[in-house]
């Protein structure tokens, strides 16, 4: 029993003057008189495919996966489409992908003006061409939509989708307008807080919530949402356009489309139409605020060393917090609408270096066993401490921290030459040229002076310590030109 399957869809080269409903009405209309006069029978109900998402590519359109599915069924003769480009106007990938799929399956496509065999060259041929074609089309529709999104900001028309908190769109001569609603007053107590009584975003979201006021799309307020209010110049009666960009990423075989925030150098910063709800002073104030510098103290103690390592359940970072009456603990800031409280930091800390010397230890059994992947993650700690370079508080002189391997002059009893890490210390202008130009691999001389020390553990134990502050070095060259003198020398 043949079997046949419609697939309706709307497309940008639709006029705006119907909505997608009587778009995909007036097709299938179109679609069941040609398939009762050409096929002899109407397309059941259940066998028709009405696409509604506007998406460009297959993942985005779930029908159309859907269809693809369904026509590996052998009962399923073709698909009716009210023109080849319904199917995809996707890139080349998407293009490859429909047409194997009906090919490989034997299956027919009906449009009212031509019918496609894609088992046959030319009817192939022709299909792809109207598919590149309907590509080619897309493209140049959307380069026009962007100009014409573009020059319509530039009137001081607001073409976002979602208008920002605060306000309302409203229609006025075919273009939208920002109107001021109820939820004005909460961004001027927002700025006010922020700005004249000197509060945190963290602080002004937790009083939000505190007094029971709600932002539009979640039940409570977050950091970051207060943070976009105080930035968004929209309240000021400005447009802001390219503040989210598109940007398309190839992951796992897959286009990935993110919108992440741009920085305010690439913004379109144009005056709208609408009436903002703050003054430039106070919005002004609020910029200022973001752009002042942390007050930190000189001899500034870490009292927290986990700080925004640890994250909750509910994907918070664990905050540390002082008691009057009890110790320090772990807490979750997220209260109280996380069920996890907190626990005392002593108790945390202790579990936390227990761990740590469980997996330095077995990091360490790693290597000596012949690890090559811990042995490489060695190294690359390595690399990394040789480029760190500190500075002293006064700012005067610098100096900078590595290890180096020393080969012993003997092989084990395995027929390998170990080595001995020696931590150096170098100073100055030296400092400066060892982080510069030495890299991993690299071979270095150096001379200087052996420092020994001592200190006591947590647990009251005494440790020493020992390392060469250098005095002076060369570099002797890498570790390929070392072993091709040593083999021109006879050296092993």
């Amino acid at each position: 029993m043949q079997k046949y399957l419609m697939y309706l869809r709307k497309s940008r080269a639709d006029g705006e003057h119907e909505t997608i409903e009587e778009i995909l009405a007036r097709h299938e209309k179109i679609l069941q008189e040609y398939a009762e006069k050409n096929i002899g029978k109407a397309v059941p109900e259940e066998d028709i495919f009405r696409e509604i998402v506007s998406g460009e590519t297959i993942k985005d359109r779930p029908l159309m996966n859907k269809l693809l599915k369904c026509i590996q069924n052998e009962q399923i003769t073709g698909v009716l489409v009210i023109e080849p480009q319904r199917l995809s106007r996707g890139d080349l990938h998407d293009c490859g992908t429909i047409i194997r799929a009906f090919q490989y399956t034997n299956t027919l496509v009906y449009t009212p003006t031509k019918t496609y065999d894609l088992s046959e060259k030319y009817d192939r041929k022709f299909f792809e061409m109207e598919l590149m074609r309907g590509n080619d089309y897309l493209e140049y529709v959307k380069e026009i939509l962007m100009r014409g999104r573009l020059a319509s900001v530039s009137d001081g028309n607001y073409i976002g989708s979602i208008p920002p908190f605060g306000y309302s769109k409203e229609k006025i001569d075919k273009n939208y307008v920002l109107v001021e609603n109820d939820e004005s007053n909460v961004v001027r107590l927002i700025f006010d807080l922020f700005v004249n009584q000197n509060m945190g975003t963290s602080k002004i979201a937790n009083h939000l919530n505190s007094i029971g006021i709600k932002p539009r799309k979640n039940n409570y307020w977050s950091d970051s949402t207060i943070r976009d209010i105080l930035r968004n110049p929209v309240y000021i009666g400005k447009i802001r356009w390219n503040w989210r960009k598109t940007v398309k990423t190839y992951k796992d075989g897959e286009i990935v489309c993110s919108r992440p925030k741009s920085t305010p150098d690439s913004w379109i910063i144009i005056d709208g139409k609408h009436n903002g709800l703050i003054s430039e002073e106070v919005f002004n104030a609020a910029q200022k605020r973001f752009g002042q510098n942390p007050r930190v103290k000189k001899e500034y103690e870490i009292v927290n060393p986990f700080a925004g390592l640890v994250k909750c359940e509910c994907g918070k970072s664990m905050v540390y917090k002082k008691f009057n009456k009890s110790s320090p603990r772990i807490i979750c800031p997220n209260q109280p609408r996380c069920e996890n409280r907190s626990v005392l930091y002593s108790e945390f800390e202790s579990e936390v270096i227990i761990a740590l010397k469980k997996y330095i230890n077995d990091f360490k059994i790693k290597i000596s066993n012949g690890d090559n992947q811990s042995e490489s993650i060695q190294n690359g700690i390595l690399e990394s401490l040789i480029k760190e370079l500190k500075t002293i508080e006064n700012g005067e002189k610098v100096f900078t921290r590595f290890i180096i391997a020393v080969d012993r002059n003997f092989k084990s009893a395995d027929g390998t030459r170990k080595a001995d890490l020696i931590p150096v210390t170098i100073w100055g202008r030296k400092a400066e040229v060892v982080c510069k130009y030495m890299t991993k691999g690299s071979y270095i001389s150096l001379s200087g002076r052996l420092k020994t020390g001592s200190y006591e553990d947590k647990q009251g134990n005494k440790k020493y310590i020992a390392e060469v502050v250098a005095e002076d070095f060369k570099f002797v060259g890498n570790r390929r030109e070392v072993k091709e003198n040593n083999e021109v020398s006879g050296e092993d």
